[in-house]
């Protein structure tokens, strides 16, 4: 296999890569005066292998030169400086900030949040609703058959909000849409938990919220026979640009789809066929790993999140059975250009915003003496002792961000030029994310009916649509996942999650109030390293903790 290192004397331990490229050579290093028996592979990007015992030297720039110092609640929202030094560059970020802020003209018939803002608080994760009288704004549920197909009635996504003839928003009411000829929100999904407890190996309990999901008030009629649907809270966008820019062979030289490692963790590496250009490229974005690129992405949550039409996506959010939404549709007005209700000017800038949007240094590092705290040292050992960056894996390199395509965008037009983002290669960056699909474990029952005082309902107004699972799976295959996979989210900027959005969660739902909770629910190929980490004593279990914040 080709760009494989072997390193003697340093750790990078690969659980979800390696395959055909893993040694069978077992080396022996000491860690702690124990011996222990890895094996360490890694791409081969030019430089020198990580240590488990020390950081890189410059470890602390989560992306590298592309890193702002920022540690506000403002902190996910800040250009790479190479950009703030560039006058154009710079007003054509700030132009884009402003267009990811504020609502356009021709937002739904149906929609879940009038902005991007909506959702990517401060340009970080959204929120699980405080309670059920509150509508899901900065989540959704995804909704298919138990194919992975679109619902007939509700597509792939439910939208909480409708358009009234008067442009006002509506909520969801049984049966609506059909009776009435209003295109109210599709349905109201909200959530309830169940506490679950347990115990580390030391006797320390915790507490876990195990999510029901229900779903009341359909407005268009039932849903498929073998619905299948999933949570989403909306993800941050920071860094997603510098993501975008990690060769596709290094993300590919981590699959281990075989586990022919033998360590339990087999990531995998799907490919699509890219809009526009129509090649086929690694998916990289989404929590399933279905689109390939920030355009891609931005796209399709306009069209999905906030009904604006777009040129990738350039239907409206109704399927053909949804007779009122579409008569709405055809009431819109201000359309922008071809028949469509976003610009492609404004789509360009908002993809040029949402690439080159920096990534806060660590914490735990003191500049002026180049050294880290002792905690945060230990916590890096035990992450790599315990075989997180089996999927997380720390470090990448990146080339040249690409030219969007649709073209050189400027404060005012789309050029016939096609430059790349220079800005955005050749930094060392550490996201802690292979950007590959995982089965993550768990299964759900299937989706039933009951009444709100929990008794039997098969049809009408009063019934409520009923979703429970063990673990974290969904049950729902979209693109290439099954229903129990997942894409490695990236661990950088995991400390300030709360700084930026103080009601910010963890996980793909927002179960996870803490980052001790979010591992508790790892499961499938990360079972070993949960069951690892419930058996650290408390202080180790500590620092894993500081280190994690400290990203």
């Amino acid at each position: 296999m080709k760009n494989i290192s072997l390193i003697l004397g340093m750790i990078f331990l690969i659980g979800c890569g390696g395959g055909e490229g893993v040694s069978s050579i077992e080396p022996v290093i000491k860690i702690d005066d124990k011996e222990k028996k890895v094996d360490f592979i890694q791409f081969d990007d030019g430089l020198k292998a990580m240590s488990i015992s020390k950081p890189d030297e410059f470890e602390y720039l989560s992306a590298g030169q592309a890193t702002t110092d920022v540690q506000t609640a403002e902190a996910y929202g800040q250009a790479i400086p190479a950009i703030k030094g560039k006058f154009e560059k710079n007003a054509l970020f700030k132009g884009g900030d402003h267009l990811f802020r504020n609502p356009h003209n021709g937002t739904g018939p149906l929609f879940n949040t009038a902005t991007c803002q909506g959702c990517h608080v401060k340009d970080g994760r959204g929120n699980v609703p405080v309670s059920i009288d509150k509508p899901m704004v900065s989540m959704f549920l995804r909704i298919s058959d138990a194919e992975g197909n679109p619902d007939v009635i509700y597509g792939n996504q439910l939208q909480t909000f409708g358009i009234t003839g008067n442009g006002e928003s509506i909520l969801p009411k049984h049966d609506g849409a059909i009776n009435e000829n209003i295109s109210y929100g599709e349905a109201y999904a909200f959530v309830e938990y169940e506490t679950i407890t347990g115990q580390y190996n030391d006797g320390e309990s915790y507490q876990l919220r195990k999510p029901i999901y229900k779903v009341k008030d359909l407005s268009y009629g039932d849903f498929n026979e073998t619905v299948r649907l999933s949570p989403r809270v909306s993800p941050p966008v920071f860094g997603t640009g510098l993501l975008e820019s990690i060769p596709e062979e290094a993300l590919a030289f981590y699959s281990d789809p075989d586990d022919k490692n033998k360590d339990g963790i087999s990531g995998r590496a799907v490919y699509s066929v890219e809009p526009i250009s129509n090649k086929n490229k690694i998916t990289r974005f989404g929590y399933k790993a279905t689109t390939t690129s920030i355009l891609q992405q931005i796209s399709g949550a306009y069209r999905g999140d906030m009904g604006i039409t777009n040129f990738v996506e350039q239907q409206e959010p109704c399927t053909q059975l949804q007779v009122a939404c579409l008569a709405q549709a055809q009431l819109e007005q201000n359309i922008q250009e071809f028949g469509l209700d976003l610009s492609k000017v404004s789509l360009a800038q908002v993809e040029f915003y949402n690439r080159t949007l920096s990534v806060p240094k660590r914490r735990g590092y003191d500049n002026q003496n180049n050294t880290w705290q002792p905690e945060v040292l230990a916590g890096r050992t035990q992450f790599f002792e315990l075989n997180c960056n089996g999927c997380h894996v720390p470090r990448f390199k990146t080339q040249p961000g690409h030219a969007s395509l649709l073209g050189d965008v400027t404060v005012s037009e789309i050029l016939d030029s096609q430059t790349p983002i220079s800005e955005l290669g050749e930094h060392v960056i550490y996201p802690y994310t292979d950007l590959l699909l995982h089965d993550m474990g768990g299964q759900c029952a299937d989706i039933y009916r009951e009444g709100a005082q929990g008794q039997a309902c098969e049809s009408g107004s009063e019934c409520i649509w009923v979703q429970k699972c063990e673990g974290l799976a969904d049950n729902r295959p979209e693109g290439q996942a099954t229903g129990t996979e997942w894409k490695t989210p990236a661990l950088w900027g995991l400390g300030l999650v709360q700084t930026v959005n103080s009601s910010a969660t963890l996980l793909h739902d927002g179960r996870a109030r803490t980052i001790a909770e979010a591992i508790l629910w790892h499961g499938g190929e990360a079972e070993q390293a949960k069951n690892n980490f419930i058996a650290l004593p408390k202080e180790k279990r500590k620092q894993l903790l500081t280190f994690l914040e400290s990203l």
